[in-house]
């Protein structure tokens, strides 16, 4: 009998306490009735004026929040397509880096160097030249003075790393190449301020290649820029990778290795070549930010960067540079080698190995298929440098007469110098740099400013709006909670109660 009283006492308790919850969520709703700021919840749960008021509200606000989504997730799609704006600015300067400028001899073996009876090396400076590709007939009729030597044994001077000394020192030396050198217009010597560098032209040299403590420029102007009188020394010139005469010159980074090939000007003998050159730079966007395009940047200017490639390691990453690495990995790949002026750690080839391999090989391998099988981003941020060239005779007669009676010019005279001698100015036009700069054009502040016009464009609400909607509801999930909880106590079984009690009687 007492165990039927205490269910009744427990039942009827749990029935007011779920009366309570019932009459607690009656006032929540209410209480939200009265101060919710989402416009249109009022009109649906107020008194009526008319009939089917409630419904007409209730479809309003159902259709504006629908549009309010679509808005959103139309910015949010747009948003995580990451577009970018561009902007062009001018930055003023009153000193500038230095470009560094990398020449090279258009010949890149002297004649007297190649030895008079080893066709061989005749025949392998001849296919690694531009005249090789150029006409048939230049071929046969050089092949036609050549020995038969297809069962000759392959002499010490063959041999790859005998080939790459024979290179270096064929080429065109600093000391006899470079006649004068002046910096802001002071002369100076130029052994100590050009470094020996090896191209894909070959033996070159390199103004400012220091990326560490690279040359300040404090003025425009050519006298406060880089000159220098050459001497091509044409009457050395052999077979040669360009067949033309004077100088090739590349300006590019400090630090950036030199890539002659495909860039750069050319000086011609018994010129004076004046270069006003302009600084750009280009700051681009990283990743998730397509910079450049359908592609991802590089971000090389971070701290800690080390360039990913292999073959130019000791240099300032580039696209060019990444390109040059993955060709030169194919056609070593493919000979077991690397040829006289590439860059790396093989062997270099022999002579054999470079004209029956090396050479046709690179002479019809597919470059575009080679580079596609490579990722070679661009750098986000990047420097180049762009040049207006003017061009007159190297001097007049009386000023060369000059030179060469004083010694300026010593043991050269007029005719070699119309024929050798290039006068070449290289300085800034000006002090300014061409910022291109580019911006998210959607950030998270475009997102919040855009999500609070539009929520109060559909629907009259703010974040706080939100915030108090969330309260709401949370506070309605609590208490449909405690009243599951407590619906489930009054449904306990008399016998679960006798447990309860003899096991707390127990204890």
């Amino acid at each position: 009998m007492s165990v039927n009283v205490d269910e009744k006492e427990r039942g009827g308790k749990g029935e007011r306490e779920c009366k309570k919850c019932r009459l607690g969520r009656t006032q929540m709703l209410h209480m939200y009735e009265g101060s919710a700021t989402i416009h249109g919840v009022p009109k649906i749960m107020s008194p009526q004026l008319y009939s089917f008021r409630r419904y007409l509200w209730t479809i309003m606000l159902i259709a504006m929040t629908i549009g309010l989504i679509i808005f959103l997730y139309r910015s949010f799609t747009r948003y995580y397509k990451y577009p970018i704006i561009t902007n062009t600015r001018l930055e003023f300067n009153n000193e500038m880096q230095f470009p560094a400028v990398t020449i090279c001899n258009a010949n890149q073996f002297r004649q007297h160097k190649i030895p008079s009876d080893d066709w061989k090396i005749k025949d392998l400076i001849f296919e690694m030249s531009e005249m090789s590709v150029l006409s048939e007939y230049f071929k046969e009729h050089f092949a036609m003075n050549s020995p038969k030597y297809s069962f000759i044994p392959e002499p010490e001077a063959h041999l790859g790393k005998n080939l790459y000394k024979f290179a270096l020192d064929a080429a065109h030396k600093l000391e006899d190449m470079f006649i004068v050198c002046l910096w802001g217009g002071v002369v100076v010597n130029c052994s100590k301020y050009f470094e020996t560098v090896i191209t894909d032209m070959g033996v070159c040299y390199t103004f400012n290649s220091n990326s560490s403590s690279p040359m300040t420029s404090y003025g425009s102007g050519s006298m406060s820029g880089l000159r220098v009188i050459v001497d091509i020394e044409q009457p050395e010139y052999y077979f040669s990778q360009i067949s033309l005469a004077g100088i090739q010159v590349l300006l590019h980074e400090p630090g950036s290795a030199a890539m002659l090939t495909s860039n750069g000007f050319v000086a011609r003998p018994g010129s004076s070549t004046a270069v006003a050159i302009r600084k750009e730079r280009i700051d681009g966007l990283s990743k998730p930010y397509k910079a450049f395009g359908s592609e991802y940047c590089m971000t090389t200017h971070e701290p800690g960067f080390k360039t990913p490639l292999h073959r130019y390691k000791d240099y300032i990453y580039t696209r060019q540079t990444c390109a040059m690495n993955c060709l030169t990995d194919d056609y070593v790949k493919h000979c077991n080698c690397c040829s006289l002026f590439d860059k790396g750690e093989e062997e270099y080839c022999s002579l054999d190995t470079l004209r029956d391999c090396y050479i046709p090989y690179k002479a019809v391998a597919n470059i575009s298929d080679i580079l596609k099988k490579c990722t070679c981003p661009s750098r986000c941020v990047k420097e180049k440098y762009t040049a207006s060239m003017s061009v007159a005779d190297f001097a007049s007669t009386f000023t060369k007469d000059y030179m060469v009676n004083n010694g300026i010019l010593k043991n050269r005279s007029g005719s070699y110098i119309s024929d050798n001698v290039i006068d070449l100015r290289i300085y800034y036009e000006t002090l300014t740099v061409t910022v291109t700069e580019q911006r998210a054009e959607i950030t998270i502040e475009t997102i919040l400013g855009d999500l609070g016009g539009q929520m109060g464009l559909f629907i009259g609400a703010s974040v706080l709006s939100v915030v108090e909607l969330v309260e709401f509801v949370t506070l309605l999930l609590i208490g449909w909670h405690n009243e599951r909880q407590e619906k489930l106590k009054t449904k306990q079984t008399p016998m679960e109660h006798i447990n309860k009690i003899s096991s707390d009687s127990y204890l």
